[in-house]
């Protein structure tokens, strides 16, 4: 039998004064165990996992916590808002009486397990579930590079506490990009030993007052100028401080952030970049950065200014200004856009955690060897080579073969496939639940050096893994970086058409 427990419910505190009625009593709130079992159904073993609770017949959703600081749950868990987040896979939860829809999930490669109107009485609730590992990414480190946590002045989240949440979601690379401050993961990492689940890398959010926030990463420890910032920025423009950046640190890549995201914060919006004729209107914008973040987490639900920032680098690379899609979570909080989503895929020799180079990382970035997504995984072959690579096109001959795999869960509903930024193909997907979702290849050919890049959307929110279908919605999306076509035999990707700078 699972005991219960009592917790006192928050309470308002009034000043007390003279005749003035005194204040309600705190309230008790019922409590009970639940115990909770999750484990690869190949090996076995206990796996990390995060635990979605959604109250149905009248029971509210649990609020372990209302602020972004998790409870602890034992030595191998936490619990925050409507979640708990192990990395032993076993454990203890305190949950308030009542009845629950309850979602295990590791990630967007696993399939996930609902237990549905699970009551929860005095006496207690068990659940066991096992997780089927059905996406092939073997070779491949997800990782996110736009992490916020109590280091920044706008989040409260503790590094502590962010271990635990990219683990359960099986993120395996955690960049900090607190607001110009480096922060390091490492120490508590080694803390939880949790380093054959994750790596990070120390990274800082460039964050200025004018021209838009940028991520750089990996950063000596060292490279702090004044106080606690990383970069100085205050009073100075791109073209200074990304010299700085690769002066101190010439192996950091530089990603600019939400470059559309607003007017007030938004890089190309401020400094009145003109995609189209590779031209910006205000004297200090730089085009001397190696990525740019694409989709940002808070974007998921407003797909349009996601598509704006797609044709934004389109135009980038018809300006052969070879830069990265990447795509991360901007997270703050421990609710709403959730870490990891949408995460990179980095193709490494070697994807261990433990064994991963976070120069390696920054290096396969700069190549290109990478895609963004919030689910589907995407594999594309363009005669040959695979992402991020250059490859012959004799005669302007190009031949694709694209596969989105994708768990049960996530939909898949469009394939679309770009050449040279130009929609050439669309494919509409049946839903299904197998774990390849889509294999089609295709026959094109270009006048010119070109590039293939795939897009995959799918239509059925991903509640209530990441997201609540009612403050916050995510939707499936993932976006490749392109396989660049050589058709004229140099050895290079060359459009010939003028940089703006």
């Amino acid at each position: 039998m699972v005991g219960i427990w009592y917790a006192l419910g928050v309470s308002a505190v009034v000043a007390a004064t003279a005749g003035a009625p005194a204040p309600p009593a705190p309230k008790l709130v019922a409590e009970a165990g639940l115990a909770y079992d999750v484990r690869d159904a190949k090996t076995g073993q206990p796996i990390p996992c995060k635990l979605t609770f959604v109250g149905v017949d009248g029971t509210r959703d649990p609020e372990f916590t209302r602020v972004d600081i998790a409870r602890q749950e034992g030595d191998g868990a936490i619990a925050a808002f409507n979640r708990v987040m192990s990395l032993t896979g076993v454990g203890l939860a305190r949950v308030p009486l009542g009845t629950y829809d309850v979602t295990v999930s590791r990630g967007p490669e696993w399939e996930i397990s609902t237990s549905k109107k699970l009551k929860l009485t005095a006496r207690g609730a068990t659940i066991a579930a096992r997780l089927s590992h059905v996406v092939d990414a073997q070779g491949w480190l997800s990782a996110d590079f736009h992490v916020h946590a109590a280091r920044s002045s706008d989040s409260r989240v503790p590094m502590h506490d962010r271990i635990f949440e990219f683990v359960a979601d099986d993120v395996r690379m955690i960049v900090s990009t607190d607001h110009n401050v480096i922060s390091d993961y490492e120490p508590f990492i080694k803390e939880l030993d949790a380093g054959r689940y994750i790596t990070s890398a120390v990274g800082d959010e460039l964050t200025t007052n004018g021209w838009g926030h940028f991520g750089a990463f990996p950063l000596p420890r060292d490279i702090e100028r004044a106080g606690e910032g990383a970069v100085l920025v205050h009073g100075r423009r791109p073209d200074d401080f990304f010299k700085d950046v690769r002066r101190d640190a010439p192996g950091a890549i530089i990603d600019v952030h939400h470059p559309r995201i607003d007017a007030q914060i938004g890089y190309f919006d401020l400094g009145q970049f003109d995609a189209r004729n590779d031209k910006a209107g205000r004297a200090g914008f730089s085009w001397d950065f190696d990525a740019l973040e694409v989709m940002n987490g808070y974007q998921d639900p407003v797909r349009r200014s996601v598509d704006r920032t797609v044709d934004d680098w389109f135009a980038l690379l018809n300006h052969d200004h070879l830069v990265t899609a990447t795509g991360n979570s901007d997270t703050h909080h421990l609710t709403y856009n959730i870490g990891g989503y949408p995460r990179n895929y980095v193709k490494l020799r070697e994807a261990r955690p433990e064994q991963v180079d976070p120069q390696e990382v920054a290096n396969a970035v700069r190549f290109h060897h990478a895609f963004l997504t919030t689910g589907p995984f995407v594999s594309l072959l363009v005669n040959g080579g695979a992402i991020g690579d250059l490859v012959p096109a004799r005669g302007g001959k190009v031949h694709a073969e694209v596969t989105v795999q994708a768990a049960p869960w996530v939909s898949v509903s469009r394939v679309t496939l770009y050449l040279n930024g130009q929609e050439a193909k669309r494919w509409a997907v049946p839903a299904g639940g197998a774990p390849v979702r889509f294999k089609e290849s295709l026959d094109l050919t270009t006048p010119r050096d070109g590039y293939v890049v795939v897009r995959v959307d799918g239509e059925q929110p991903m509640t209530p893994v990441v997201g609540d279908g009612k403050t916050f919605t995510a939707y499936p999306f993932a976006l490749t970086n392109p396989v660049f076509l050589d058709v004229d035999g140099d050895g290079k990707y060359r459009t010939g058409l003028p940089h703006g700078h």
